[in-house]
């Protein structure tokens, strides 16, 4: 798995702004990753999707108004090219399998988002399961 070579916009949802910063970072340093936009609740994720259209959306699960399954479930509906990573300090075997069934093949334990991100990212633009916990 390789990330295509056009420069490819993410959206980043989480409701602490200090981890949206530490993944915009972490993102940016390759030249082929940009955020588009970001969003600290996941209404405003749905939104924000539908109105940018990103290559890729990152969500927490636990964010205020609606969780990062319930955003996953109406982006992947409403913007289905994009492809969508959960990052969350959630590492238990059911979060994983909760977010199978709203369609994520992307999971990464906010703990290894510096060394699995980027993997993760690949794996969901090419419809594959991918697991980091």
């Amino acid at each position: 798995m390789a990330l295509p070579d056009r420069r490819l916009r993410i959206l980043v949802a989480d409701d602490h702004a200090v981890i949206r910063k530490l993944l915009r970072t972490t993102l940016e340093q390759h030249p082929q990753l940009e955020v588009c936009a970001e969003a600290g609740d996941g209404a405003t994720a749905i939104k924000t999707a539908k109105e940018v259209k990103p290559d890729v959306v990152i969500l927490d699960l636990n964010m205020p108004v609606l969780n990062g399954f319930e955003a996953a479930r109406e982006i992947k509906n409403d913007v289905p090219q994009a492809a969508i990573v959960i990052a969350s300090s959630h590492v238990d075997k059911a979060f994983v399998e909760a977010a199978k069934r709203v369609g994520v093949r992307a999971y990464v334990a906010k703990t290894k988002v510096g060394v699995a991100l980027v993997k993760a990212i690949e794996a969901a633009l090419a419809n594959e399961d991918f697991v980091a916990v």
